[in-house]
């Protein structure tokens, strides 16, 4: 049976920590819980996941990352942790210190994807809070959309010292129709030795009744751009489920890259998660 390592799952629970950002995203304001995901993922064989920050308040990054650390002690599905932290900030290395005394915590997201300024990637203080990474050993994921990858691309060339995961295939606009520059910019991401990428989090950018065959050139794409050694399997749970469930999203995928060896497929949805996330 094939072994899945999930590299985009969140957890939340608003009577505990603030997040911000639920407030525009009503049908996501409730608690997820680990047998919520459990619940979620059914038959599927997930081994493992790595928790993505659910982006909450500022000042609540290092509680985040206790309440998680409990409930891997807990439940056990937790096997990795990307962290928040505002890496912009001139602060921001007394934040990293504590994150980094996690033995889960294994990489820090700082979104681009809902910031107002395209150019946010390409900033001097963002980038230079990315290269702090390196002195912690923490890895970098980069969440842009299709619009913000010409920064992404500044970001990645000033930081060559820091392994970077690209989120959510890079936010192409699927409902939209379009492929470039976001295939191009991706191909350009790719040609980096430290870039790799999640195929996750499209379903909420294609259309409303999306189909596979809709999926399928975007995640070719990145297949011919990255090749199965540098892809990584991501639910994006809760967030997902806007646009479908777990299950759906999954077969969906299966079915597109139906033409996989064995051992890419292993590549793919276990060994290179297992690897870049250090588990």
């Amino acid at each position: 049976m094939l072994k899945i390592i999930d590299t985009h799952q969140h957890l939340w629970d608003t009577s505990n920590l603030p997040y911000p950002w639920l407030d525009g995203f009503d049908l996501l304001k409730q608690q997820y819980t680990p047998q919520d995901y459990r619940d979620a993922i059914g038959d599927i064989n997930v081994v493992k996941s790595v928790h993505v920050e659910g982006d909450p308040a500022e000042t609540h990054v290092v509680q985040e990352v206790e309440w998680l650390t409990h409930i891997a002690e807990t439940d056990g599905m937790i096997g990795a942790i990307a962290a928040a932290a505002p890496l912009e900030e001139a602060d921001v290395e007394s934040t990293l210190e504590q994150l980094a005394g996690f033995e889960l915590v294994v990489g820090i997201r700082r979104m681009a994807w809902h910031h107002s300024d395209n150019q946010f990637y390409s900033s001097p203080d963002l980038i230079n809070g990315v290269k702090l990474l390196a002195k912690y050993d923490l890895s970098f994921e980069l969440c842009a959309k299709h619009d913000q990858l010409p920064a992404a691309l500044d970001l990645v060339k000033s930081t060559s010292e820091v392994m970077h995961a690209v989120n959510h295939c890079g936010g192409p606009n699927i409902k939209g129709g379009e492929f470039e520059p976001w295939a191009t910019h991706m191909r350009e991401l790719a040609a980096f030795d430290n870039v790799l990428c999640k195929v996750s989090g499209i379903v909420t950018t294609a259309s409303e009744n999306w189909t596979s065959d809709e999926l399928k050139p975007y995640i070719r794409h990145l297949v011919d751009a990255f090749g199965y050694d540098r892809l990584m399997f991501g639910s994006d749970w809760p967030v997902c489920t806007l646009a479908a469930e777990y299950q759906k999203w999954f077969d969906a995928l299966l079915s597109t890259i139906d033409d996989a060896s064995d051992s890419e497929k292993n590549q793919f949805f276990y060994q290179n998660a297992l690897e870049f996330y250090k588990m």
